[in-house]
């Protein structure tokens, strides 16, 4: 009786949540589809080759290995072990959409210290008699990646028959920023209403070589703070793994024990709050 109950109870589950898929399926699809694109797009600006199903398979995958050698040297209760199988892929994920985004953080901090450069090279092409695709064309042979490659592809997009412009509103799309956004504004409105864009140019790389510099001397200032973040953030860390290492008991009791578990789970979870929180902090008196 128990036993057909059981069966009963998990055909009715399975049921129900066949239903549930059939009716949100389409609304489903539609996210996916959404959230594969923003990938695909997150990829391109972070300069990553690789389609974004490949990424998520690596993922899952490094995900699955964790999570074996996890049950079979850890050994936790099932409990655990259910879920890990669930937290473990979700970090995967989540620190590969971290690690997307500081790529492309990386890239684009990369790309706003090499646009003054591409301005002044544009620049001194216009003073020549050259148009601006053809100066564009000429800056890519002095500039360094990313700029080369940001500017190859408005060239691209130029010769497949898109307006210059629309592929540098484009580009400031693609490296948003308030430099970029200037950038092809500033383009924009002086091929609508005439005068020397090459001086105009040239102001714009001297504006955001001075915003530059106002930037390192900001990060200067606050580089105590950032060193005391630090610090304080590796503190937990480094006192966890010094009694690990020292005192087998303690360790023992904090990794193979149910309220040795639960306390290491809370610890991380205020670590990753107060990071969060110096974070914030900083962001807003940086």
């Amino acid at each position: 009786m128990v036993t057909m109950a059981s069966l009963a109870l998990t055909a009715t589950s399975i049921a129900v949540a066949a239903l549930l898929l059939y009716v949100l399926w389409d609304a489903l699809g539609t996210r996916i589809s959404q959230r594969v694109r923003r990938t695909r797009d997150l990829l391109s600006r972070a300069g990553v080759s690789a389609s974004p199903e490949e990424l998520l398979l690596s993922a899952v995958g490094g995900a699955a290995i964790l999570w074996i050698t996890i049950v079979m040297f850890v050994r936790p209760s099932l409990p655990m072990s259910a879920l890990l199988l669930a937290a473990i892929p979700a970090a995967a994920v989540a620190g590969l959409y971290l690690w997307l985004n500081l790529r492309y953080q990386r890239r684009l901090m990369a790309f706003v210290q090499q646009l003054e450069l591409a301005l002044r090279l544009i620049g001194s092409g216009l003073r020549v008699g050259l148009g601006l695709r053809q100066a564009l064309a000429l800056s890519l042979e002095e500039l360094p990646d990313p700029a080369r490659y940001e500017f190859t592809r408005v060239i691209g997009q130029s010769n497949l028959g898109v307006s210059v412009y629309d592929a540098l509103d484009e580009l400031a799309v693609r490296m948003a920023g308030n430099d970029t956004l200037m950038m092809a504004r500033v383009i924009r409105i002086q091929s609508q209403v005439g005068g020397d864009l090459a001086k105009v140019l040239e102001h714009l790389a001297t504006t955001i070589r001075e915003r530059r510099r106002m930037d390192r001397k900001k990060r200067a200032i606050t580089a105590e703070g950032r060193s005391s973040a630090i610090v304080l953030c590796a503190i937990p860390l480094a006192i966890a793994a010094f009694i690990i290492a020292t005192q087998v008991h303690i360790g023992h009791a904090l990794v193979y024990t149910t309220v040795g578990r639960g306390a290491l789970m809370a610890v991380a979870v205020l670590e990753l709050l107060g990071i969060g929180t110096i974070r914030v902090i900083l962001r807003k008196f940086a």
